[in-house]
């Protein structure tokens, strides 16, 4: 059970920090491959992380690989 509130957590975590993230991020650099990135990777992040608790039955490292993904994304649209 207390896994279950974990993962939960971390996933709507994913959501608010998100997009304020994905806003301030894209933004300014109007509508770019580098501003598709952390919208993109907040969605695929998501995505990974459901099909990961689904696969592994473990539902704290599904949203954990999310926020790797999404934090990969905003990472590289920093470096590009």
């Amino acid at each position: 059970m207390r896994k279950n509130v974990t993962g939960a957590a971390l996933q709507l975590s994913l959501l608010v920090i998100g997009f304020p993230v994905v806003y301030l991020v894209s933004l300014p650099f109007g509508l770019t491959a580098k501003s598709l990135l952390p919208p993109l990777g907040l969605l695929a992040g998501l995505i990974v992380a459901g099909v990961m608790v689904k696969i592994t039955e473990q539902p704290v490292s599904g949203p954990l690989t999310g926020w790797l993904v999404f934090g990969i994304c905003v990472a590289l649209a920093f470096v590009l």
